[in-house]
C-alpha cells in the first residue's frame, strides 16, 4: 500500500496525528508487532495468544499488568511521565476498556516510534499522538537505563 494510503488510514485511526508532523518511517510487516517493536525485537509477533511469542515470565493474558510484567522482565519500570530523560529509555503502554492494545518506544530525541499492527512504523510527537483513537490512551510509562540504541 502506498505511503499516503497509510497516512489516511492513520488520520482516520488516529486524529491527533492530523495536526502533527508524523512520519512513516518503516515499511508495513506481518513478521512484527507493537510489543516486539518496543521490545527491540523486529524478528517475531508478540501476544498472548498462545500462539505467538510471549516472554515465559509474563502471565498470559491481555491485562494492562501482563504488558507491564514482559517489560519489567526486559529492565523497566515505572516512571511518571513520558519526558525525556538523559540516560533513560521509555515505552508508553497503552490500553482500551482494561485490556493492552499497544506500545511505544521513545527515541533518544524525545519523539517515539510505534509499528502499526501489520502496518508501518511510524514517529509521532508523544504517547498522547495516538492518544483517542483505536489504542485507547497510554496510561502506563515505563523506564530502563540505555544500553541499545534505536
Amino acid at each position: 500500500m502506498a505511503t499516503s494510503n497509510w497516512t489516511e488510514r492513520l488520520v482516520g485511526a488516529f486524529p491527533k496525528l492530523a495536526n502533527e508532523n508524523f512520519a512513516i518511517v518503516g515499511e508495513p510487516s506481518e513478521q512484527y508487532n507493537c510489543i516486539a517493536y518496543a521490545a527491540g525485537d523486529t524478528g517475531k509477533w508478540w501476544w498472548p495468544d498462545g500462539i505467538n511469542y510471549w516472554p515465559p515470565y509474563a502471565a498470559l493474558d491481555n491485562r494492562m499488568e501482563s504488558l507491564a510484567e514482559v517489560f519489567a522482565g526486559l529492565g523497566y519500570e515505572q516512571c511518571a511521565d513520558s519526558g525525556v530523560e538523559s540516560g533513560y529509555q521509555k515505552v508508553a503502554l497503552y490500553e482500551a476498556e482494561g485490556k493492552f492494545q499497544h506500545a511505544a518506544a521513545q527515541l533518544p530525541n524525545g519523539r517515539w516510534r510505534s509499528k502499526m499492527g501489520q502496518g508501518p512504523v511510524i514517529e509521532h510527537r508523544s504517547p498522547e499522538s495516538l492518544s483517542g483513537g483505536m489504542y485507547g490512551d497510554a496510561t502506563i510509562t515505563m523506564r530502563r537505563e540505555a544500553n541499545t540504541t534505536r
